[in-house]
């Protein structure tokens, strides 16, 4: 059986491979979409998580950045380290405490734009420079820390992490680099500076400048909180709840978490990728051992004169299948391997191959070639002998 199986792959080499190569679609659009998605958000979460600062500080309502984000006023973070001491003619202020246990708060703005090849997006952080280095481990492995023109014209400057610079050419290919320029609101900021550990967004502007494109003065994002010991933030937490109530506070550490929880909305897309795979193979097998039949009807008649049992036809379409979709997938597997490493050497998108997606593409290659073979595979079984002989 075997044999003749090999035999019938050897005889249609073209359609063989166009069989494969179907397959192969089908695997590549499961892992390279589910390990793009998976990828991007595990990277997200990382650089949220990546930080010194035990809390987060948000303004009421949701976390969404989508609209304007500078809905925090950044006094909150001097309040937070240093107390409210009102003036003698703001006698409606209440005073407050300094938080007990606080060595540091930095106000962060956040906005978020398309990327450069106009795939997905990313997120610019405007910073407080000195603050932002007491409640992060970001520092600076090439040039020096963006400063703020003061004024609307300019000039503007930036700081991006290495894996920007690496893996973020402009128009003549080069790596971005230290006095290179890159777009940010629509105007072309010059680098000034790279810097590790890729914390937050990969691109890095003063927050002043920020606040001036968004027309949020002395307003941001939200702030970083960092206290004296880990051990204290929740401590810190139920204090800042006190002093400030009605704002939303995270602990920098269940960011991972409610990162995870994002992803759901985004299963279902996968879901929806899993099933056209399926029906891409599916299609392809059908056709192909659809057309094999036709082709074949002579031969299927002569091996049912001979003996040949309706199970017999059966098993040998199916493990045709079943091997062209083997080839399917382990092709599917090589050229996923490449658009890998292809598109995060050209572009910031990261690709997370986890075993759990090989082996459902792997699955849904193998399945859904078996199962297309079927219909073909019985409807060759069921052949008269004598019809199928005499068959031109």
């Amino acid at each position: 059986m075997d044999n003749l199986i090999a035999a019938n792959l050897k005889q249609r080499p073209m359609r063989t491979l166009l069989s494969v190569v179907g397959v192969a679609l089908g695997v590549i659009l499961v892992v390279l979409t589910g390990g793009l998605a998976r990828g991007m958000m595990r990277d997200s979460a990382q650089r949220q998580a990546n930080v010194d600062a035990e809390i987060r500080f948000f303004p009421p309502g949701s976390f969404s950045t989508a609209a304007n984000p500078l809905k925090l006023r950044t006094a909150y973070a001097d309040a937070i380290l240093h107390g409210v001491k009102p003036a003698p003619e703001d006698s409606d202020v209440e005073p407050k405490p300094p938080v007990g246990g606080v060595v540091a708060a930095s106000p962060v703005g956040e906005w978020v734009q398309p990327t450069l090849g106009g795939i997905g997006f990313e997120v610019i952080d405007g910073i407080d420079y000195p603050s932002f280095c007491q409640t992060t481990p970001l520092r600076l492995v090439e040039g020096r820390a963006p400063a703020d023109s003061g004024t609307d014209d300019g000039p503007y400057e930036a700081i991006i992490d290495r894996y920007y610079s690496e893996h973020n050419g402009p128009s003549d290919g080069q790596q971005v680099k230290v006095g290179s320029t890159i777009p940010v609101f629509g105007r072309q900021f010059t680098v000034v500076g790279i810097y590790e550990p890729s914390v937050l967004g990969r691109v890095k502007i003063p927050l002043a400048t920020m606040q001036r494109f968004m027309g949020g003065a002395d307003n941001c994002t939200f702030i970083m909180v960092r206290t004296e010991k880990p051990e204290m933030a929740g401590q810190v937490v139920a204090n800042i709840q006190e002093y400030y109530p009605g704002n939303n506070i995270v602990l920098t550490r269940d960011l991972p978490a409610l990162y995870s929880q994002g992803i759901r909305p985004l299963e279902v897309f996968l879901d929806v990728v899993i099933g056209l795979a399926v029906v891409i193979s599916t299609l392809v097998i059908f056709l192909a051992m659809y057309t094999t039949i036709i082709e074949r009807t002579r031969e299927i008649g002569i091996l049912k004169s001979l003996g040949a049992s309706k199970g017999f036809i059966v098993m040998v379409i199916e493990k045709e299948a079943a091997l062209i979709s083997a080839f399917g997938v382990v092709f599917g597997f090589i050229l996923s391997v490449i658009g890998k490493y292809g598109i995060e050497a050209r572009t910031r998108l990261i690709i997370d191959l986890h075993p759990r997606w090989l082996l459902m593409a792997a699955i849904i290659g193998v399945a859904g070639g078996i199962i297309g073979a079927l219909y073909p595979a019985f409807r060759a079984a069921t052949l008269d002998p004598i019809e199928a002989i005499s068959y031109e």
